[in-house]
């Protein structure tokens, strides 16, 4: 079980990263020249994610719980460097395990993406258990020429358990500036139990909430779609 403090992914003053991963140019490759993280994320770097040919680096995020506890707060920086290019996944869904003592736990992203670089962030849903309260928000800093590919997306539960939308709050933040904080894109996804609707009554029968946003002009257009086929 993790012990941190809950996290107000809301504020504006960001806590002290779990995590930290930094990619640059290293032989005319793109390469991470700095990475750490802390109790409750692990990174994993494969080294064989694609092929030889294609210049991106892949990296997983792992939660040593099997998930997100109550109470967790992670938080996440990224920068990626002039030209290279840079996959952040997941190895499974994202378990929002149940709310004790109305705990909130949530997650922070926050990324820099250099001139003709390309961050793709392509993570499997996030599930929330019976009664979690989970907030994540998601920033990215892109210059003019700067490529992002973002997914972020959401399941309504478990459902062979029953729980089909039966968490108490989910919400999603995804906000995307240009050079000198330019807002470029803002976005706010909020489902959260009220004393009139469920979340339940009012998704009926859907169980699926997604969002793509693709971002920027690909110079090496096969090279990207041979990333996202992979």
């Amino acid at each position: 079980m993790a012990t941190s403090t809950t996290m107000d992914v809301d504020s504006d003053k960001s806590p002290t990263p779990t995590g930290r991963i930094v990619i640059q140019k290293v032989a005319g490759r793109s390469a991470v020249t700095s990475i750490y993280a802390r109790y409750p994320l692990k990174f994993i770097r494969p080294t064989k994610a694609v092929s030889s040919d294609i210049d991106a680096v892949w990296i997983y995020t792992v939660s040593y719980g099997g998930g997100i506890v109550s109470g967790d707060s992670v938080t996440c920086t990224m920068t990626i460097g002039e030209g290279c290019t840079a996959v952040l996944t997941t190895q499974a869904s994202t378990k929002v395990y149940k709310s004790v003592g109305s705990k909130d736990s949530g997650q922070l992203l926050e990324a820099q993406v250099g001139r003709s670089a390309l961050l793709a962030v392509l993570p499997d849903p996030v599930t929330c258990f019976s009664s979690a309260r989970y907030s994540q928000k998601q920033v990215f800093y892109v210059a003019s020429d700067s490529n992002l590919v973002l997914v972020d997306w959401l399941t309504s539960g478990r459902r062979m358990r029953g729980e089909i939308w039966d968490f108490e709050l989910y919400k999603s933040t995804n906000n995307i500036y240009l050079e000198g904080n330019q807002p470029l894109f803002l976005d706010s996804t909020l489902l959260e139990q009220g004393a009139g609707l469920s979340v339940a009554d009012r998704m009926q029968a859907f169980h699926v909430v997604a969002m793509l946003v693709i971002l920027g002009f690909f110079h090496g257009k096969e090279n990207f779609t041979d990333i996202l086929e992979t």
